[in-house]
């Protein structure tokens, strides 16, 4: 049962990024940004704003998003892509859970994400094992692999993990659930009046 739910994990977290990342750079959410809300307009006076303006990295972070999420639903390169892909994750975290004014769509994207990637990382964290020694070994030929082992501290972090595993599972599948829904309806509506743009009261002419 915890590997289906692994499974469903894995499909939901790739299916959410896929979304979020197509999503900047060909618009199907009327509520989240988009490349073509700025052409004729600024964007908006936060943190979002300020990423969108400097121009590289908002690019860079829903490219990341896209491309990791392609890569977990084709299930291919799994245990780098939650690496990477949690370097996003953290951001959006930040900026939806602990936004000025609590917004409970923005809350449930923010924590749901985090909380879906930690899963997938101890649920791959074998993988990870080796990166926890305390003292460790350089390879001087990287075309021959090295056995490494994180020892003690893989194997304490492992035992404190493993008795609420099971329930980060079921509470990562339902936030998946919870948040493509949500970004169904949002493309539905979208579909319905594709003619608003993001947050337009907080936009200004350029």
């Amino acid at each position: 049962m915890i590997e289906k739910l692994i499974t469903a994990t894995r499909l939901l977290l790739g299916a959410v990024y896929t979304i979020n990342g197509f999503n900047w750079f060909c618009k199907i959410i009327t509520p989240y940004p988009s490349m073509s809300d700025f052409v004729h307009y600024m964007p908006p006076p936060d943190i979002v704003g300020a990423l969108i303006e400097d121009g590289i990295l908002f690019n860079l972070a829903k490219g990341i998003e896209l491309a990791t999420g392609i890569a977990l639903l084709a299930n291919r390169m799994v245990p780098l892509s939650l690496v990477v892909a949690m370097t996003v994750t953290v951001m959006v975290f930040i900026v939806d859970a602990f936004k000025p004014h609590f917004k409970l769509r923005a809350f449930i994207m923010g924590s749901g994400s985090f909380t879906m990637n930690v899963t997938l990382l101890l649920a791959y964290y074998h993988y990870y094992r080796p990166m926890l020694a305390w003292k460790s070994a350089s390879n001087s030929d990287p075309s021959v692999a090295a056995s490494a082992e994180g020892g003690a501290i893989a194997d304490m972090v492992g035992k404190l993990v493993r008795p609420i595993f099971g329930l980060l599972t079921v509470v990562s599948v339902l936030y998946g659930i919870v948040m493509v829904t949500w970004l169904v309806v949002m493309i539905g509506q979208y579909i319905a009046d594709p003619k608003g743009i993001y947050e337009l009261h907080k936009l200004v002419p350029r």
